[in-house]
């Protein structure tokens, strides 16, 4: 039989725990909380009260009142096991959620990852704009380089990885994209030089120009810490034979040069006068930087040339039909056509000629500016015969002059 526990006798340390638990769940059991000696059987516990469980000097008031806060601990050593495997710790309310933990670790983390990427962007455009040129770092990274510039139509790219050519006039985009409406430059293909001589090296390169396959062993030569292509911009000398009045290339005038640069594709020659056009009787183009090329121009009244130089001829000859004497030049100074039937004096009416097919038409050699015409036309004319009346006739004239396309109304001007 247990005897009734004194109430001035302070409790056992376990109750006094088991208590307090109640007090502070508002006089709910805790789960797994020990509230008799039976939950500290097996040993767990030793059941002498000397210096392991010390009694306090004082009891304790309140211990079934008001909570009065944790019991000290009674013991210093050896593990604290209360409860039971898998329970809760009785350490506070059951099932109470962890404290919440403040953001500031989180913001101050975000402002380090976001400096540090900014430290890193920075260090990379240093690297990029101080570092080398990847266009220029190697021989075949030049060639790639200019031939991906000319067939983006790209005129600056390209040049970037050229040897300086003496001009640039006609190195520009609005000409190089022509030159691609013209010809394409299509599947390209660059290799690594096989060695490189010192500053030098040689560049295989493949691809299609218009509908010509190219392969092309491409000259690169190495400046500092750069690679240039040698011969980027073709040079093409321009002799007395190939100049034309105005001459001109892709619109350009280049009638005083003697050499111009280009480059490779397909070239458009003309002239600053309307009158004149110019063609390559070659009717090809270069292909590549390597090539050797010289023109064969010849220079062709253009369409516009032809009716000024008709328009001429027609003055000439409507001027002329006005005569009205078998000898034309008598009243009609520098007309030619003659009529060899003997007529009444002013009875002749001339009709000016409508096949010029028999006349031919050059540029004058000593002034390119002129057209030389010759050849024959047939005039017919109406007389009155002394001896038979009302005669007609045809004569035929040979025809030769000058239109000077340079005038502000060109002419013909009769005469060798």
């Amino acid at each position: 039989m247990t005897n009734p526990q004194d109430p001035n006798q302070p409790l056992p340390p376990n109750e006094q725990w088991a208590q307090t638990q109640i007090n502070a769940s508002g006089g709910q059991q805790v789960p797994g909380a020990p509230f008799s000696d039976a939950q500290y059987s097996g040993g767990h516990y030793s059941t002498d009260t000397g210096d392991q469980w010390s009694t306090p000097q004082q009891p304790q008031q309140g211990v079934f009142g008001q909570d009065s806060g944790p019991v000290p601990g009674y013991g210093t050593s050896g593990p604290q096991q209360f409860g039971q495997p898998g329970v809760a710790p009785a350490w506070g309310p059951a099932g109470a959620p962890p404290p919440n933990k403040s953001n500031k670790k989180l913001f101050i983390g975000l402002g380090i990852g976001g400096a540090l990427l900014v430290i890193v962007l920075v260090v990379s455009l240093i690297v990029v704009f101080a570092g080398g040129d990847d266009a220029t770092e190697s021989p075949e990274a030049a060639v790639q380089t200019y031939l991906d510039g000319l067939a983006a139509g790209d005129a600056k790219k390209a040049l970037e990885v050229t040897v300086t050519p003496a001009s640039d006039k006609l190195l520009t985009d609005e000409i190089v994209k022509k030159q691609r409406e013209v010809a394409p430059i299509t599947d390209i293909k660059v290799r690594k030089p096989d060695s490189t001589f010192g500053s030098i090296a040689t560049v295989n390169a493949t691809y299609k120009h218009g509908d010509k396959n190219v392969d092309e062993d491409i000259q690169v030569r190495k400046s500092g810490d750069t690679w240039r292509v040698e011969k980027g911009a073709l040079d093409i000398t321009l002799s007395s034979s190939n100049k034309a009045p105005g001459l001109s290339l892709f619109g350009v005038d280049v009638s005083n040069d003697t050499k111009v640069y280009v480059f490779p594709g397909p070239l458009v020659w003309g002239s600053s006068n309307v009158n004149i056009a110019v063609a390559d009787t070659r009717k090809e183009f270069p292909l590549g930087p390597e090539d050797y090329f010289s023109p064969s121009l010849e220079s062709t009244l253009s369409t516009k040339g032809k009716q000024v130089v008709n328009s001429a001829l027609d003055t000439y000859f409507t001027n002329c039909a006005t005569s009205k004497q078998s000898k034309a030049s008598v009243d009609r100074p520098g007309c030619g056509q003659y009529g060899y039937s003997t007529a009444t004096a002013g009875s002749v009416r001339w009709t000016k000629p409508t096949d010029l097919s028999e006349l031919s038409f050059r540029f004058d050699y000593d002034d390119p500016s002129k057209v030389k015409i010759s050849g024959s036309v047939k005039w017919s004319y109406s007389y009155t015969s002394p001896y038979r009346g009302a005669q007609t006739d045809d004569s035929s004239e040979y025809l030769s002059g000058t239109v000077d396309l340079t005038a502000a109304t060109p002419t013909f001007t009769p005469g060798d």
